[in-house]
């Protein structure tokens, strides 16, 4: 029974590039070339076809953007890194190996680390929460389910900053995402 129920699980690496950005937060702000990278874990929830999987994920990314102030148009970073966990169901389109998917799921992001340019005009007021939820969905592109190519994004579903004096809207961060998957088999 075990050995069966492990075969389901397929384990790979994944990496990408993205473009993040938060809402409200800093004004007026441009969003921020990032990169992922971590691990895959995919179980397959049917023996009765290929086409349905849960697949977790633990990724390293860079998060933020650039506050650029009005006044002089400076551009400052307010870069946030974190460890996303995300949890999605997986839909492959055929169980033919080449084919097309769809995948949306939770996410669960712990912050690792933040950089604020000094002068930054609002780090004075804005505090990055070190936790947030977000909402992924994508699609992408299998070839024999051993490489596979996706697009994703991610909201989050929670404020990402508290503050000191005056309050700073409703924060919640977006990540756009290409990433490649291999599974080792």
């Amino acid at each position: 029974m075990s050995t069966l129920s492990f075969a389901q699980i397929e384990f790979g690496v994944k990496g990408g590039v993205g473009l993040s950005n938060t809402t409200v937060v800093h004004g007026v702000s441009k969003e921020r070339f990032g990169f992922l990278a971590g691990a895959v874990a995919k179980y397959q929830l049917t023996t009765k076809n290929e086409n349905h999987y849960l697949q977790v994920e633990v990724l390293y990314s860079t998060q933020g953007e650039y506050s650029l102030y009005k006044e002089g148009g400076e551009k400052y970073k307010a870069f946030l890194d974190y460890v996303n966990i995300p949890i999605m169901y997986k839909y492959y389109f055929d169980d033919q190996g080449k084919d097309f998917f769809l995948e949306g799921g939770p996410q669960l992001g712990f912050k690792v680390s933040e950089k604020f340019d000094e002068g930054e005009p609002e780090s004075e007021n804005n505090i990055p929460k070190s936790f947030d939820l977000a909402l992924n969905i994508g699609g992408g592109y299998s070839i024999d389910r051993k490489i596979e190519f996706n697009l994703r994004y991610q909201y989050g579903l929670i404020d990402t900053y508290d503050f000191n004096r005056w309050d700073n809207g409703n924060n919640r961060s977006s990540f756009l995402t290409l990433g490649v998957t291999y599974y080792f088999k």
